[in-house]
């Protein structure tokens, strides 16, 4: 199965929500409630207020886009929407993000990519590391960057990562000084590594005086980082 392929598969699959979400009904009042579950083209919302299927339901939640879609079924604890587009942004709540980047070290059972050649105007290079789970879809990602100056790292207090449409503020973020090199260590979750793979990641590294620079990986070394997982799972669990 391609990466593309995974990809697809995995807008369809329902992960529990950690989030609340702001919803308006038919462009009424705006309320708050918490999130159910969601999968990239629906979202599940737990709610009393009355709404049948077919009315329109706008939602907004952290910073990203607004959502529409409209109430596809209705259900004791509350109603699920229908978007009226696929969300890959939606991907990035997934609890697993909490799960899979509250650590700052790499896994100890844990496999490495080579480094890997950055587009920036520093001089730096990547390397990810994953950890070897039994179980699909919890795996944990490490992301480093390694620059050759350590003063570029010193004032960063955020990195947005983007991949296609898709922004996120980096977790589990570790920046810290090695001998005359920079590094900065940052968690990727399972669906983000895998939208990596499909169209690249761009890291924005943002500074005290809101100064930024960029590096940008190509999706192939990611990609190709990933189908080195599953041999080495199977070599784990023989």
């Amino acid at each position: 199965m391609s990466v593309v392929e995974n990809i697809d598969r995995r807008r369809a699959e329902r992960y529990e929500a950690a989030f609340g979400v702001r919803f308006s009904v038919n462009g009424g009042p705006e309320h708050l409630s918490p999130a159910l579950n969601f999968t990239s083209r629906s979202l599940a919302i737990r709610s009393d207020m009355p709404v049948r299927a077919g009315d329109h339901v706008d939602v907004r939640f952290g910073g990203l886009p607004d959502i529409k879609g409209e109430v596809a079924r209705v259900f004791p604890e509350g109603f699920a929407i229908m978007l009226s587009k696929g969300s890959l942004a939606m991907m990035t709540r997934s609890d697993l993000q909490a799960q899979d980047t509250e650590s700052e070290a790499a896994p100890e059972l844990s496999i490495s990519s080579p480094f890997i050649r950055v587009n920036s105007p520093v001089a730096a290079r990547a390397l990810l590391s994953s950890s070897l789970d039994d179980e699909p879809g919890y795996n944990r990602h490490f992301l480093s960057i390694l620059t050759a100056d350590p003063a570029v790292l010193e004032n960063v207090g955020k990195i947005w990562i983007s991949a296609e449409t898709t922004r996120w503020v980096a977790s589990g973020l570790r920046i810290e000084r090695r001998g005359n090199r920079g590094l900065a260590v940052m968690g990727l979750n399972d669906w983000q590594a895998h939208i990596g793979a499909a169209y690249g990641l761009k890291l924005t590294f943002v500074g005290d005086e809101m100064q930024e620079w960029t590096v940008e990986i190509e999706a192939e070394p990611v990609a190709a980082h990933l189908e080195t997982l599953a041999p080495a799972k199977l070599a784990v669990n023989a």
